[in-house]
């Protein structure tokens, strides 16, 4: 199986160690099969294992698999043993354990005749990724199996005639980083409908001298992706096989060619350098194949600096499959009533004119298509729910005012943009949305000074433009909300963004927000993500002059505060909440027996999200009594 075992989305299962190739280069080659792997029996216990154990893409591999006679049926139990163990409501949207599910077999395709194909593929297989290190005639060369090629090109038209999804498979090694390029478009002139190009990077091989060094590589896959754009088949590196993106010369345009997935980082065969200690990428990126730096200690490695290309590194799966998921999110709002509604956060778009570290929005996605954002809208505001426009950064949608009319018109309860305001001091913008029906403004400001602001944002000068547009925000009837996200840097800033709010904007709210630790985009970092106990004294100190000074606090009830035994408030509105939903987030909070297990309020809270728990633990947690009789909740101590 892969490293990382039951943990890993993407398991690889051997079949058999014997093929009908001979590649120099190739290290899984064997001249006879060991029983212990190619016995049916060891090969069916390893399909289920996998499993069972978390898998939504079995690879079965070899060896070349279609020397086995009994290849469908091997094919038939890992369907079979996929779809008994399907949990993808299990997992967060963004996991990769929430994919469908999905049988791959890695050939080079030459054994495939059209009557095996069309077996493979009613047995249940999906995909078919075909190794091909050269084209033409060249690649017997390479194979060592005359007449190779011309099977091989049989092979991928019959699985393509069959309806088996086709991949290709391009290993970057010295004989082949050269030729490498033309394999797209001689794939596209050949029309084969190939979904995807997959490049592979060898580390290991009978003879070292056939392996070619990491740069090498680079440059070489940075010349595959482009031939691949221009006969469009997207192109990517194998999971199991590949560079460090900080090789390329520019690695945010290399970063598609990447499929970083929760927990990558930890990879039992890729060390990470002194270089990387540095690197924003570190958390998310496995570091360079320990083989490669045994054999060049020395490998020049440019730690990335920029939080764009850091995003951009974490798409898993395909742009346009991330794009559908994340679109909109499905939510239920809870009232002060103790009732709920329905609410779809829509995101019109995804880039931003800011780069927030706490971010967890994947802004390096494009704007996904009009028709899935209308169809979106529509759902939720025939239903009478609460429409939430959000991004990125919404404004930058040029079509904003339109979205925020088509949900009034179809009848959503409530309209709300979240956004930075930063646009919206343009007077024009700022009324046409409030003439369309905008109901609220959910405006982020994470601090009351300027330089303090633009150093979270990323983003010099926008602190004055967001200050003027709440101002144009507070010359309407739109609702304003001021979301302050307490992180590492901003916490002794609440208390003077309160001061700020109760002087300049008297009847605009502000909802108190925590870094949400949920997802890849968010490092887990202590210098991001602050301890709770460090942020209380500024909060209560803020909570006391909004009292003072008669500013509405929110957000204590949110998915996105923090838990209600902590909120330095009166805790007796919070008792006739609804329950929490273990829908919304799926498997993201906690609630340890021993606190939440006894707190009179655990119905209502959410929890403890696991990633701050797995960086600072859940000693914090004070559960709540019932309410005394004057009314009033109290902690344990």
């Amino acid at each position: 199986m892969s490293p990382g075992g039951s943990t890993h989305s993407v398991v690889q299962v051997m079949t058999n160690e014997t093929c009908n190739h001979n590649c120099a280069f190739c290290h899984a080659r064997r001249p006879a099969e060991r029983p212990d792997v190619a016995a049916a029996g060891a090969v069916l216990a390893r399909i289920d294992a996998a499993a069972r154990g978390g898998a939504r893409t079995l690879v079965l591999t070899g060896g070349e698999p279609a020397l086995r006679r009994d290849l469908p049926a091997l094919v038939t139990r890992a369907r079979r043993a996929l779809d008994a163990s399907a949990r993808p409501g299990d997992f967060l949207p963004d996991d990769p354990r929430a994919q469908p599910a999905q049988v791959l077999l890695e050939t080079n395709g030459a054994l495939i005749t059209p009557a095996r194909a069309d077996a493979l593929r009613r047995a249940g297989l999906d995909v078919a990724r075909v190794h091909l290190p050269r084209w033409g005639d060249a690649l017997d060369t390479i194979t060592r199996d005359d007449g190779g090629f011309a099977r091989t090109l049989a092979g991928l038209h019959a699985l393509a005639a069959a309806g088996v999804a086709l991949e290709v498979s391009i290993p970057l090694v010295l004989r082949t980083l050269a030729t490498a390029p033309e394999i797209p478009t001689a794939l596209h002139a050949a029309g084969l409908p190939v979904r995807a190009l997959v490049l592979t990077v060898p580390v290991t091989a009978p003879d070292p001298a056939d392996l070619a060094t990491l740069p090498d590589v680079a440059r070489a896959a940075e010349a595959v992706d482009a031939a691949a754009r221009r006969a469009g088949i997207p192109a990517r590196f194998d999971v199991g096989a590949l560079i460090p993106p900080c090789l390329f010369q520019h690695p945010n345009r290399a970063a598609h060619l990447y499929t970083f997935t929760p927990g990558g980082a930890a990879r039992p065969d890729f060390d990470h350098p002194d270089a990387c200690t540095t690197c924003q990428a570190r958390s998310i990126c496995p570091g360079v194949p320990r083989e490669a730096l045994r054999r060049d200690p020395q490998l020049a490695l440019r730690p990335i600096r920029d939080e764009r290309t850091r995003r951009r590194l974490t798409v898993v799966s395909s742009i346009d499959d991330q794009i559908r998921r994340e679109l909109c999110t499905r939510d239920v709002r809870r009232l002060a009533d103790g009732t709920t509604v329905r609410e779809h956060i829509v995101r019109i778009n995804f880039h931003c004119n800011q780069v927030c570290r706490f971010c967890f929005v994947s802004t390096h996605l494009p704007m996904a298509p009009e028709p899935l954002i209308e169809d979106a809208i529509t759902e939720i505001a025939r239903a009478g729910g609460v429409l939430t426009l959000s991004g990125g950064e919404p404004t930058l949608n040029p079509r904003v005012v339109d979205y925020v009319t088509l949900g009034k018109q179809l009848g959503a309860r409530e309209i709300e943009l979240q956004t930075n305001a930063t646009r919206l001091a343009d007077p024009a913008l700022t009324r046409a949305l409030a003439d369309a029906g905008l109901d609220v403004a959910f405006v982020s400001l994470h601090a009351a000074q300027a330089a303090v602001s633009d150093r979270i944002t990323g983003a010099p000068g926008t602190f004055d433009k967001t200050v003027r547009g709440l101002d144009e925000l507070a010359k309407t009837s739109v609702l304003v909300r001021i979301n302050f996200v307490f992180c590492e840097q901003n916490q002794e800033e609440f208390p003077a963004l309160v001061a700020l709010t109760a002087d300049r904007w008297p009847r605009a709210e502000i909802t108190v927000s925590f870094v949400a630790a949920s997802t890849d985009l968010v490092p887990l970092t202590p210098d991001i993500l602050p301890r709770y106990g460090d942020v209380l004294p500024y909060l209560a100190e803020g909570v006391h002059l909004a009292r003072e000074r008669g500013v509405t606090l929110t957000g204590f009830e949110s998915m996105c505060g923090i838990p209600l035994c902590l909120v330095p408030a009166d805790l007796a509105r919070y008792f006739a909440l609804a329950q929490a939903s273990t829908e919304v987030a799926p498997g993201e909070f906690l609630k340890p027996d021993d606190t939440c297990g006894t707190c009179a309020l655990t119905a209502q809270c959410f929890g403890i999200r696991r990633g701050y728990a797995k960086l600072y633990g859940t000693t914090e947690l004070r559960p709540i009594r019932a309410l005394a009789a004057e009314g009033g909740p109290a902690a344990d101590a």
